[in-house]
């Protein structure tokens, strides 16, 4: 049946399928976003309906042409017609579904010989193969294509009863339809992969370009730390100097007991001004040292920090106590910054830095549980005692950096931590810090 193989020539491109072709404008390099099912639903129903339609159209224009020549239609061309409609409808059903089928294709290719009406799903299918580059699949369909013609058009003229010489010339044909929507699909699938090359290209690109703003960045903070040691040893030696001129005038004056009044002041001029120089500069080196370039906390920031977890939503309490260590919550009222007058200033700064990381951790680890921090002052060292109930679905602990950090902050001044786990229903924190350094 070679008739209906050379008017869907007209057709060589599966128009149903173009849906799911990259699109002819400029590639994106962003992978595009996977199309929900209803949508890919859609698109197959749309590849099925165009299918069915045009092979129903080249049904009826090759059978109305053998009416028209023949006047009627024999019990052979009867069964075939029944034939080529049942495989037409079934090959047109399945080429939509059949998307990602891959080498399974071929058998909608193979419904060419006995079935014209399959001719428009037949040309999807070559195009879905051509799209995979794959020439061992590209000779099988073009041998079927061939051979299915070859068996239509036996067929058809044994149906009608008579001979043909234009198998040939027919064969011929099958194999340029069929060598153009192979081509047509390693067009669409030669685009797609070069797309898809683009776009891992662009990935890489973008990974290598991270990778060297990282460097970038690392590179600025090693210079900014070789910098800030060498202002340290600046630092050290402008230190030495004036402590050195300090220490040698400080001694004369405590062995030198027979000095001059004239000189004796001398001396304490020489001590006060090289204590003011190297306070001056401590304090200079220090700013610069500093690399946030904030001011340092004061007690004034723990009333703040309360307010603010307030204003949050998050239950806080923040007491005081006089009393002495056995009980102290004993006479505990609403703490206020003077309570830390004459506490050291490296005291204080921790001390906020502390209130600051337990209530990160109560927001983090515990939301929605209240937080009791508690003051008092034992002998020379102030006591912070935090706790908090633990939830019982509490999330997943984590590294507790934090309350590293907190530790070696509170060791190096000479303080104290002790953390208790929660085992009791509640997560406790003690920290002693010294009152004075």
């Amino acid at each position: 049946m070679p008739a209906p193989v050379i008017a869907s020539s007209a057709h060589p491109s599966p128009a149903g399928d173009s849906a799911d072709s990259p699109s002819p404008a400029g590639p994106s390099l962003e992978p595009p976003p996977p199309a929900p099912w209803w949508l890919r639903a859609l698109r197959a129903v749309g590849v099925s309906a165009i299918c069915l339609i045009i092979g129903l159209l080249v049904l009826v224009f090759v059978y109305g042409t053998t009416i028209d020549e023949q006047g009627d239609l024999s019990d052979r061309l009867v069964a075939l017609f029944v034939v080529d409609l049942l495989v037409g409808l079934a090959a047109a059903l399945a080429v939509g579904p059949m998307r990602r089928a891959g080498a399974a294709n071929l058998i909608l290719v193979a419904a060419l010989a006995v079935s014209g009406m399959s001719v428009a799903a037949a040309a999807v299918a070559l195009a879905r193969l051509g799209e995979r580059r794959t020439r061992l699949l590209d000779a099988a369909a073009i041998i079927l294509a061939v051979g299915g013609s070859v068996v239509s058009s036996l067929l058809f003229r044994w149906a009608e009863g008579s001979s043909s010489g234009t198998l040939p010339w027919e064969m011929l044909m099958t194999c340029a339809f069929a060598a153009a929507a192979l081509l047509w699909g390693r067009a669409r699938g030669t685009r797609a992969a070069l797309i898809a090359s683009l776009r891992a290209q662009a990935s890489t690109a973008r990974r290598e370009r991270d990778a060297l703003e990282r460097e970038h960045r690392a590179l600025i903070a090693q210079a900014q730390a070789e910098q800030r040691a060498a202002i340290a040893r600046d630092m050290h030696d402008s230190l030495s100097h004036h402590l050195s001129l300090i220490a040698m005038h400080a001694g004369a004056l405590e062995y030198r007991r027979d000095l001059p009044e004239a000189q004796r002041q001398e001396a304490a001029s020489i001590i006060r001004r090289g204590a003011q120089a190297a306070n001056t500069e401590l304090r200079e080196v220090l700013g610069a040292l500093r690399a946030d370039g904030m001011p340092l906390p004061t007690a004034a920031d723990l009333v703040t920090m309360l307010e603010d977890a307030r204003a949050a939503g998050q239950e806080m309490t923040l007491l005081w106590s006089d009393a002495p260590a056995e009980d102290p919550a004993a006479g505990e009222e609403p703490f206020t910054p003077q309570m830390l007058d004459g506490m050291s200033r490296a005291g204080v700064v921790t001390l906020v830095r502390i209130a600051r990381e337990l209530l990160t951790n109560a927001r983090k680890h515990a939301p929605g549980t209240r937080l009791d921090l508690r003051l008092h002052r034992a002998g020379e060292q102030l006591v912070l005692r935090a706790s908090n109930p633990v939830p019982r679905e509490a999330p997943a602990a984590g590294a507790r950096l934090g309350l590293v950090g907190v530790r070696e902050r509170i060791v190096l001044l000479g303080g104290s931590l002790h953390i208790e786990d929660g085992t009791a229903g509640r997560f406790a924190v003690e920290a002693r810090l010294p009152w004075r350094d």
